[in-house]
Protein backbone atom coordinates (compact mmCIF):
# COMPACT_ATOMS: atom_id res chain seq x y z
CA UNK A 1 0.00 0.00 0.00
CA UNK A 2 1.53 3.38 -0.69
CA UNK A 3 1.78 6.12 1.62
CA UNK A 4 -1.56 8.00 -0.85
CA UNK A 5 -3.36 5.58 -0.39
CA UNK A 6 -3.06 5.34 3.34
CA UNK A 7 -3.25 9.14 3.72
CA UNK A 8 -6.25 8.98 1.76
CA UNK A 9 -7.89 6.14 4.16
CA UNK A 10 -7.20 7.02 6.87
CA UNK A 11 -6.97 10.86 7.30
CA UNK A 12 -10.36 10.83 4.65
CA UNK A 13 -12.42 9.39 8.06
CA UNK A 14 -10.46 12.25 10.28
CA UNK A 15 -10.47 15.26 8.57
CA UNK A 16 -14.25 16.04 8.63
CA UNK A 17 -13.37 16.50 12.56
CA UNK A 18 -10.08 18.17 12.41
CA UNK A 19 -8.80 21.47 11.87
CA UNK A 20 -5.84 22.65 9.68
CA UNK A 21 -4.20 23.59 13.27
CA UNK A 22 -4.05 19.86 13.63
CA UNK A 23 -2.49 18.71 10.60
CA UNK A 24 0.45 17.69 12.24
CA UNK A 25 -0.99 15.54 14.75
CA UNK A 26 -2.82 13.91 11.43
CA UNK A 27 0.18 13.70 9.76
CA UNK A 28 1.77 11.30 12.56
CA UNK A 29 -1.03 9.37 13.26
CA UNK A 30 -1.83 8.49 9.53
CA UNK A 31 2.02 8.02 7.82
CA UNK A 32 3.53 6.66 10.65
CA UNK A 33 7.15 6.27 10.08
CA UNK A 34 7.06 4.20 7.00
CA UNK A 35 4.86 6.78 5.27
CA UNK A 36 7.09 9.80 6.35
CA UNK A 37 10.16 7.54 5.23
CA UNK A 38 8.30 7.50 1.83
CA UNK A 39 7.43 11.35 1.07
CA UNK A 40 10.78 12.28 2.58
CA UNK A 41 12.33 10.23 0.31
CA UNK A 42 10.65 11.92 -2.73
CA UNK A 43 11.58 15.19 -1.62
CA UNK A 44 15.29 14.01 -1.28
CA UNK A 45 14.87 12.67 -4.86
CA UNK A 46 13.62 15.99 -5.94
CA UNK A 47 16.54 17.63 -5.49
CA UNK A 48 15.53 19.28 -1.01
CA UNK A 49 18.09 16.83 0.62
CA UNK A 50 19.14 20.08 2.58
CA UNK A 51 15.21 20.43 3.79
CA UNK A 52 15.00 17.06 4.73
CA UNK A 53 18.17 16.92 6.20
CA UNK A 54 17.45 20.10 8.30
CA UNK A 55 14.57 18.23 9.58
CA UNK A 56 15.54 15.88 10.59
CA UNK A 57 18.75 16.82 12.45
CA UNK A 58 17.64 18.12 16.26
CA UNK A 59 20.67 20.16 15.98
CA UNK A 60 19.29 22.41 13.01
CA UNK A 61 17.10 24.97 12.14
CA UNK A 62 14.29 23.64 10.10
CA UNK A 63 14.39 24.38 6.60
CA UNK A 64 11.10 26.03 4.62
CA UNK A 65 10.10 23.97 1.84
CA UNK A 66 7.26 25.34 -0.31
CA UNK A 67 3.65 24.23 -1.57
CA UNK A 68 5.16 24.20 -5.48
CA UNK A 69 8.21 22.18 -4.06
CA UNK A 70 5.98 19.30 -2.76
CA UNK A 71 3.70 19.43 -5.85
CA UNK A 72 6.56 19.14 -7.71
CA UNK A 73 8.46 16.51 -5.65
CA UNK A 74 5.35 14.24 -5.22
CA UNK A 75 3.60 15.00 -8.61
CA UNK A 76 0.33 16.16 -9.64
CA UNK A 77 -1.55 13.29 -9.83
CA UNK A 78 -0.92 12.43 -6.27
CA UNK A 79 -1.54 15.43 -4.97
CA UNK A 80 -5.02 15.73 -6.88
CA UNK A 81 -5.86 12.62 -6.17
CA UNK A 82 -5.15 13.18 -2.09
CA UNK A 83 -7.60 16.22 -2.41
CA UNK A 84 -9.95 14.63 -4.45
CA UNK A 85 -10.39 12.03 -1.86
CA UNK A 86 -10.68 13.80 0.76
CA UNK A 87 -12.78 16.96 -0.29
CA UNK A 88 -9.81 19.66 0.32
CA UNK A 89 -8.81 22.28 -2.47
CA UNK A 90 -5.26 21.21 -3.63
CA UNK A 91 -4.09 24.64 -2.73
CA UNK A 92 -4.95 23.84 1.46
CA UNK A 93 -3.57 20.23 0.84
CA UNK A 94 -0.01 21.97 -0.12
CA UNK A 95 0.12 24.71 2.03
CA UNK A 96 -0.94 22.02 5.00
CA UNK A 97 1.64 19.71 4.16
CA UNK A 98 4.41 22.44 3.76
CA UNK A 99 3.78 23.85 6.88
CA UNK A 100 3.30 20.46 8.77
CA UNK A 101 6.16 18.51 7.26
CA UNK A 102 9.01 19.90 8.73
CA UNK A 103 7.61 19.61 12.07
CA UNK A 104 6.79 15.98 11.76
CA UNK A 105 10.04 15.17 10.54
CA UNK A 106 11.52 16.94 13.21
CA UNK A 107 9.39 14.97 16.03
CA UNK A 108 10.32 11.74 14.01
CA UNK A 109 14.23 11.96 14.11
CA UNK A 110 16.56 10.11 13.30
CA UNK A 111 13.35 7.21 12.64
CA UNK A 112 12.19 9.18 9.52
CA UNK A 113 15.21 9.11 7.86
CA UNK A 114 14.42 7.71 4.37
CA UNK A 115 18.09 6.87 3.75
CA UNK A 116 17.57 4.52 7.17
CA UNK A 117 14.89 2.96 5.84
CA UNK A 118 15.27 -1.02 5.23
CA UNK A 119 12.69 -2.59 2.71
CA UNK A 120 12.09 -5.61 4.37
CA UNK A 121 12.81 -6.51 8.49
CA UNK A 122 15.92 -8.35 9.27
CA UNK A 123 16.08 -11.07 11.71
CA UNK A 124 14.92 -10.39 15.02
CA UNK A 125 18.25 -10.53 17.41
CA UNK A 126 17.44 -12.53 20.82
Amino acid sequence: MSWSDTLKGVVGNLVGQAEQGALPDILKGVLGTEGLQAILGKLQDAGFGAQVSSWLDKNKNNLPISPEQIQSALGDEHVQQIAKSLGIPVDSILAGLASALPQVASEAGPAADPEKASPLPGPKSS
